[in-house]
């Protein structure tokens, strides 16, 4: 599940049993709609909802990969490695250039 649900009519919030979500109309019909499981349903019995309310949220937002950040290298080992092969790889790149020009 990956879905954010919202509410497909205008009411009060008469019942929230597990993933089932009552509303109750104007009209005092009641709607009843069934959530996936996944995302938390953040409406509360008593509360008014307008129709493409949201009922739970999203579980799209936030998660692995989405913050900015810089990349750590823990050992100094691994900086000197990188510069070493980044230096062999230059030089390797620069003797096919020379090599190419005779």
């Amino acid at each position: 599940n990956n879905n954010q649900f919202f509410a497909k009519e205008t009411g009060t919030i008469s019942a929230v049993d597990g993933l089932k979500v009552s509303i109750k109309k104007e009209d005092g019909s009641i709607f009843e709609q069934e959530l996936l499981p996944g995302a938390d349903i953040v409406v509360q019995v008593g509360e008014e909802v307008k129709k493409d309310d949201p009922l739970t949220t999203n579980p799209n937002v936030g998660g692995f990969g989405q913050a900015e950040k810089e990349v750590v290298l823990q050992d100094m080992n691994r900086v000197y490695a990188y510069c070493a092969i980044s230096f062999s790889i230059f030089l390797s790149q620069l003797s096919f250039v020379l090599k190419k020009k005779q």
